[in-house]
């Protein structure tokens, strides 16, 4: 903390030097005054907290009722200012009433719902892409935003047929790929998602997050339709590329599984031989 002015101005006279001594010359008043004016004059500047841009805009933010665009693109231009200073209640506040006055507005409800599934509100924002996929139903991004929504609230197929208008248009999106490929898992439906995840690792070369996702849950449909040579081949793999204990964990399950098998073959074999036992 910055010290107050007076322990400043202490600490630069003596008391045998003091400038307000009655002995002092009357010039030595004037002196006195000027560099007592000149030492208050930079502490206060210290103190003086600057003026920040974020300072400036919150007038702005606290009168939003007061903004008086009357086009969508202004509502949609001054509310992605503020999201990309983080301010996403403000920013959905100038959706809003820019949509009071747009309500068939594409931008304005896609907008709304990115900066609403930002705050993790994944419900309201499903609402405001639902707005927006009855206005542009073919929409690649609209449909990739809503397709990550949908999955995060747990609806998996609509979520897999949100990724599939998305893919009409980037059939190569390793992204969409690996979330449909997961949403498949999710649903049980192994084989489908195989083809989505194999597709992820043959097309990916840089994205290393996206590698390992597909990679994880290539591995776990492998698993669950019982290809265990090729399971614990992928598995291998995993474990040398990214030295992740998940994909340990993951091998340590699929090893469990062939053991278990094996021992269920191993008494399906005797129970027959029982059952018809040799002559």
């Amino acid at each position: 903390m910055t010290e107050p002015f007076f322990n400043t101005i202490k600490q630069e006279y003596h008391q045998d030097s003091n400038p307000f001594s009655s002995s002092a010359p009357t010039i030595g008043w004037g002196i006195a005054l000027l560099l007592l004016g000149i030492l208050i004059g930079k502490q206060l500047t210290r103190q003086q907290p600057p003026t920040t841009a974020s300072d400036a805009d919150s007038t702005d933010i606290d009168h939003i009722d007061q903004l008086a665009f009357t086009q969508a693109l202004q509502w949609v231009s001054y509310g992605k200012n503020l999201e990309r200073k983080e301010q996403y209640e403000a920013a959905i506040a100038v959706y809003d009433r820019g949509l009071s006055q747009h309500p068939n507005n594409f931008r304005l409800w896609h907008e709304r719902g990115l900066a609403l599934a930002k705050l993790q509100q994944f419900e309201s924002a499903l609402e405001s892409f639902d707005h927006a996929y009855r206005l542009r139903p073919n929409d690649g991004d609209l449909a990739h935003e809503r397709g990550d929504t949908l999955l995060q609230l747990e609806q998996f197929e609509a979520a897999i047929a949100s990724f599939d208008i998305c893919l009409r248009y980037h059939p190569d999106n390793t992204h969409i790929l690996a979330d449909k490929g997961y949403a498949l898992c999710q649903l049980g439906q192994f084989a489908e998602a195989l083809q989505c995840l194999n597709q992820v690792l043959k097309l990916e070369r840089e994205n290393r997050s996206i590698l390992s996702y597909a990679h994880y849950y290539q591995i776990e449909a492998l698993r669950h339709l019982e290809e265990f040579d090729a399971a614990i081949h992928s598995s291998h793999l995993a474990i040398e590329q990214y030295g992740d204990q998940n994909f340990t964990a993951q091998h340590q399950v699929i090893q469990q599984q062939i053991t278990e098998a094996a021992l269920g073959s191993g008494i399906a074999a005797n129970n027959q031989e029982a059952n018809h036992p040799a002559t």
